[in-house]
């Protein structure tokens, strides 16, 4: 599907954008949040401890955690807050010359189109594979502004830090050997999200469908600190509220199979603001394509697996080639029972 500007769509077009949910389904459940792990305290001894339970407890009963204290330079965060709010409003024609190719979800545009009645989300996209630098392909970099290029590659190298710590204490948390998952996440994609305001129909369209994350684990930066980000918790709609120095990490559906379902990656979605735009930038840490996942001997002990040991691109075929819906990679890996 071609990119265009979801602001500045006509009244006819804004008809593809439209749910026909009912309205229960949009009405988000408020009253609860998600745990917040401070990094900082990891590095006391004193308090190591205690933090560790906050993330084991994340991982396992919310799947959603928020992390404070990441040590990402301000530095880094503005030079990339001011680039991509300034691509973002670069004319349409300027955007489409980072345009995603045919079958390629790299680039500018919509992704996860599988029909021209599909139901499309309300949201403009920028989706780069950013790690290891030799997988990048650079067609699709932005090179307006400037020094968006370098803005990306500090932010998605400080991310890259980030996810190494976490991942460290939940091998620890996990009583694995640390390689055993380290080893795991090998490659690196933003998605940067633009979520124009929705003065019309806020209520009838939304940022981003219901799914789960292919991941180990995703980072996500809410930019402007606006609430649209929803998760799915005992049969209702939770809203994440934006902390102002924090990260929101999520469990990917690669870390409840290498856990065999003790870490579950939760299906969450984007409402649209009325009278506010919404920005944020997704990092996803994957495996490599030609590698094979499966439930770790560690954890799973003398339990079943439940879930079937399946090569990275075989399952990332099934989920990137249709639209966002649910639970796929679940419904694919898991065995039958």
């Amino acid at each position: 599907m071609s990119a265009e500007n979801v602001a500045e769509l006509t009244p006819e077009a804004i008809q593809r954008y439209i749910r026909p949910e009912c309205p229960d389904d949009m009405v988000a459940h408020h009253g609860e949040s998600i745990p917040v792990v401070d990094l900082g305290r990891f590095i006391d001894s004193q308090t190591s401890q205690q933090e560790a339970a906050v993330l084991k407890s994340a991982c396992e009963d919310w799947g959603f955690f928020q992390v404070k204290n990441h040590g990402i330079p301000e530095t880094v965060l503005e030079n990339m807050r001011n680039n991509l709010e300034y691509f973002f409003r670069l004319p349409l024609d300027e955007k489409n010359k980072f345009a995603q190719l045919p079958r390629d979800l790299q680039g500018y545009g919509q992704a996860f189109v599988e029909s021209e009645h599909q139901t499309l989300d309300w949201c403009d996209r920028l989706y780069l594979v950013t790690q290891p630098p030799h997988d990048r392909d650079m067609r699709p970099w932005p090179t307006t502004p400037v020094n968006f290029r370098g803005s990306i590659e500090s932010y998605s190298s400080a991310v890259m830090r980030v996810t190494r710590s976490l991942v460290q204490m939940i091998a620890k948390n996990l009583g694995v050997d640390l390689d055993k998952i380290r080893d795991t996440y090998v490659s690196q994609a933003l998605r940067m999200t633009y979520y124009p305001a929705c003065p019309v129909a806020h209520d009838k369209v939304l940022g981003i469908s219901p799914h789960s994350d292919i991941s180990l684990l995703t980072l996500v930066w809410e930019l402007n600190k606006v609430e649209g980000l929803q998760i799915k918790s005992q049969g209702a709609w939770v809203p994440i509220k934006p902390h102002s120095k924090a990260l929101v990490v999520n469990v990917g559906d690669f870390l409840e199979i290498l856990t065999n379902g003790k870490y579950q990656s939760i299906e969450h979605r984007v409402t649209v603001n009325p009278h506010k735009e919404r920005m944020s930038i997704s990092a996803f840490h994957l495996p490599k394509f030609d590698m094979s996942v499966g439930p770790l001997s560690e954890i799973v002990g003398g339990e079943l697996k439940k879930y079937k040991t399946l090569r990275v691109d075989e399952i990332a075929k099934v989920v990137f080639s249709s639209k966002l819906d649910g639970k796929k990679t679940k419904e694919y890996a898991m065995f039958s029972i």
